[in-house]
């Protein structure tokens, strides 16, 4: 008879708790199947067991601990690290926050790092409590990388990272605690310096492997006023380069000992050549040797050209002229023509004389 009496109980138990919402510290448990409220310091919800790990439910505010639970503060389920995901009630805010260091089962956590925000308006702050500047907003305070794309590890993509105040997007190039390669090839990165108001780009000038140390090289440079340097870090033109230029095809080699290489035309209004030599004033010097007429004919019909031009075998030996010591060697020979005139208008003067002088006798 006792069977047959236990037997309808649990039937009518089984039906009662499929049939109602159950309250546990809630008299009238109306707003759910289940009902959990207290007002101790207590998780009010625990899935798992202590030693082994879990997750906790509580209602401060609502929160939900992994491998923690609440009891008079935070604790730990198990050996390990912990976590929490709560929602501020009065700002709207969600927060992801670990443990700053493992702990022990049933022992306190000391602290918490805040890892993940999302405010109320969708803004996604990473390292930071307060992304109010932008939809996703990451904090790196210690200058290592913030952001990576990348088809996969190891491989070569584009980062952003902030070494010593200076903002930076790296080509397969990262930075942690150093420039390190992502992925297999070279690399290099663009870097602005807010105090000076430059955007440097550095290259890497061999090839590396994923995770290898980066040795930067400084490329080129535009300053806040625009100007640009290649080779240099301080330009004073609009184009500033230190070294060697060539313009035309991509096969050309830049001429040794020339710092602009050109393989095609050159057109322009004005072209000025500035030496650093004597110009050819001293022609005109008492002290300066012009060779006779008939000494600078035997030179010049034995050699073929003028003194100290350069012959048509030189020239082609040398592969072109000097522009500006040419035309300080044509001007010396012009300025030794007007010499030669300058004698011979002397000379044709006392011919005309000697001659009108004879004119008159023969009129006697």
């Amino acid at each position: 008879m006792k069977k047959v009496a236990l037997f309808f109980i649990s039937i009518f138990a089984a039906n009662f708790m499929m049939s109602q919402n159950v309250g546990i510290g809630v008299a009238n448990p109306l707003y759910g199947k289940l009902h959990v409220a207290s007002s101790d310091n207590i998780s009010q919800g625990l899935f798992g067991a202590l030693g082994s790990g879990g997750i906790s439910i509580d209602n401060n505010e609502p929160l939900v601990g992994f491998n923690l639970y609440t009891n008079g503060s935070r604790r730990f389920m198990s050996n390990g690290f912990g976590s929490i995901l709560y929602m501020e009630r009065n700002t709207g805010k969600l927060r992801y926050n670990v443990s700053n260091a493992t702990g022990l089962a049933d022992a306190s956590v000391p602290a918490f790092t805040s890892l993940l925000a999302i405010q109320a308006d969708g803004n996604v702050g990473i390292g930071t409590t307060s992304p109010t500047e932008a939809r996703l907003q990451i904090h790196e305070p210690a200058g290592n990388t913030q952001f990576i794309a990348a088809a996969g590890s190891n491989l070569p993509g584009i980062s952003t990272f902030v070494p010593s105040t200076s903002p930076s997007i790296g080509f397969n190039v990262r930075y942690q605690a150093g420039l390190k390669f992502m992925g297999p090839g070279y690399g290099g990165y663009w870097q602005f310096s807010p105090t000076l108001g430059k955007l440097y780009y550095y290259y890497s000038g061999t090839s590396g492997i994923a995770d290898g140390s980066v040795s930067a090289a400084f490329g080129l440079v535009i300053d806040s006023s625009g100007r640009m340097g290649i080779g240099t870090s301080i330009p004073t033109a609009p184009l500033h380069v230190t070294g060697n230029v060539v313009f035309g095809s991509s096969s050309i080699d830049p001429a040794t000992g020339y710092k602009l290489s050109v393989d095609g035309k050159i057109i322009c209004e004005e072209l000025k050549v500035q030496l650093n030599t004597d110009w050819p004033d001293y022609v005109f010097d008492d002290a300066y040797p012009l060779p006779s007429l008939e000494s600078l004919e035997t030179k010049v019909m034995a050699t073929k050209h003028l003194p100290g031009i350069p012959s048509a075998s030189d020239v082609k030996a040398q592969q072109g002229i000097e522009l500006g010591d040419m035309q300080k060697r044509l001007l010396e020979k012009i300025e030794e023509m007007y010499r030669y005139m300058f004698r011979m208008n002397k000379e044709n003067k006392l011919l005309k004389a000697e001659l009108d002088a004879l004119k008159s006798l023969d009129r006697r």
